[in-house]
């Protein structure tokens, strides 16, 4: 007996197949991880951006402009923030770092951070400061007033998505923050409309996701690819080891199945009760033995039918046979059967016949 099926492939190539089912698990992995980072690495940067903006508001309304608006916060680079407004101001510098001191308290950077005002027209630095957990803050120029200008304020987070699941609770902390400091915006009556609503702010656009977003998505084309190539390989090694293997000693049997009423035969349908060919409205009669004959080939279609098994089946309650019979009864069933040009009956020299239908030209 032969056996082949995929489990014997199985256990006779089980390092490809164990190699495949760790490529899987590897892509797995990576596909969960990269899902995992990429959001983490978005709540972070969103929420500080959320911060930043907010500190924008307040300057505005501090120096008295309820109206225009706030731009959208870029993430320039890794860690780093541009803030931006619509019109010229004037701010405090002592109220900006406040307000930065307020709104990103540096217990929650362990890398501190630095804030720099732009001018917008010369791209100088005007004003800086900087907050530090291990050493002392760089605080300068305070007690003095910015004349009204077009500025940008650039903050700088240094190692600012490094480890940022063991930050996770500092960016609860920053959540919970944003909302403090909105519900004592609305304490003030005269600010509850521009800190409930915000309208000069504008909302946030795609150009404006952080670029931290950006690392994962590598991830998730590995992984993609590692899950394709690992599956095309379980599968066509399986594929190839299920395929039947052709065996050379192999001897057709007829099978015992019978042929229906009415079966169809190239474009006859061949009625083996009323002994006929049925083409259209056409009816070619067929004797006995050709019948018998033509049903023996047709229930071994595409295959070698012996002459013997023909010649017993046939002849089998006659006396004395000749092959000769046989061929002068084949003769006629070809003839019959030219009235499809696809349909023929092929002889093996020596051996027997096959009833086919021939190959397109």
């Amino acid at each position: 007996m032969r056996v082949n099926s995929a489990f014997t492939g199985f256990f006779t190539h089980r390092p490809v197949v164990s190699f495949g089912i760790a490529t899987v698990m590897l892509a797995v992995f990576l596909f969960t991880s990269s899902f995992t980072e990429h959001s983490a690495h978005d709540l972070r940067g969103k929420q500080v951006n959320l911060r930043i903006r907010q500190a924008g508001h307040q300057l505005l309304l501090q120096a008295g402009d309820s109206t225009s608006r706030v731009l959208p916060v870029t993430e320039i680079k890794e860690g780093t923030f541009l803030l931006r407004f619509e019109n010229e101001f004037v701010f405090n510098h002592d109220s900006l770092m406040a307000l930065s001191q307020r709104l990103l308290p540096k217990a929650q950077f362990p890398s501190g951070y630095t804030v720099t005002v732009h001018d917008c027209m010369k791209g100088s630095i005007v004003y800086g400061f900087q907050v530090n957990n291990t050493s002392p803050d760089i605080l300068s120029c305070s007690g003095r007033s910015q004349p009204a200008g077009c500025y940008t304020i650039e903050f700088a987070f240094p190692n600012f998505y490094k480890n940022v699941k063991q930050n996770k609770p500092d960016l609860n902390q920053l959540t919970e923050s944003v909302e403090a400091d909105r519900q004592a915006a609305n304490q003030n009556p005269e600010e509850s409309k521009t800190a409930t609503v915000d309208p000069h702010i504008d909302q946030p656009t795609e150009k404006s996701q952080t670029k931290g977003s950006d690392f994962p998505l590598i991830h998730l084309v590995y992984g993609g690819i590692l899950v394709l190539l690992s599956a095309t390989l379980l599968m066509g090694h399986f594929g190839k080891n299920s395929r039947p293997i052709p065996d050379q000693n192999h001897t057709p049997t007829l099978s015992n199945e019978p042929i229906p009423e009415l079966a169809a035969l190239g474009n006859f349908l061949f009625n083996v009760k009323a002994q006929c060919l049925l083409l259209g409205s056409e009816a070619i009669t067929l004797t006995d033995k050709e019948c018998k004959v033509l049903e023996l080939l047709h229930k071994n279609f595409g295959e070698l039918t012996p002459r013997e098994t023909l010649m017993q089946e046939v002849w089998i309650n006659e006396g004395v046979f000749t092959g000769r019979s046989l061929d002068m009864f084949v003769s006629k069933l070809r003839k019959k059967l030219s009235l499809d040009p696809e349909l023929r009956i092929t002889n093996v020299h020596g051996k027997g016949y096959k009833l086919e239908m021939s190959l397109p030209g």
